[in-house]
């Protein structure tokens, strides 16, 4: 395998991707507010609260992730 292989990337994969992320990070940070609402002392959000938000932001993406393919497909079909 070449390591010197100059990668292009599809300007709708680039704008997927940034979606994407920026999908995660707003999903990470309401997350973590509600469940610091519901901590003690309330509204201190701490690592462990990043930590649970992340696991439920992963699980918020990979949703969205199919549903944009399936509103892709959809637009390819018509």
């Amino acid at each position: 395998m070449d390591e010197n292989v100059t990668f292009r990337i599809e300007t709708g994969a680039a704008r997927a991707l940034a979606d994407w992320k920026a999908f995660f990070a707003e999903k990470v940070a309401l997350e973590a507010r509600g469940l610091a609402r519901c901590s003690t002392p309330p509204g201190l959000i701490t690592l462990a609260h990043y930590r649970q938000a992340a696991v439920l932001a992963a699980q918020a993406l990979a949703i969205e992730v199919q549903r944009t393919e399936s509103s892709d497909d959809r637009r390819k079909a018509a």
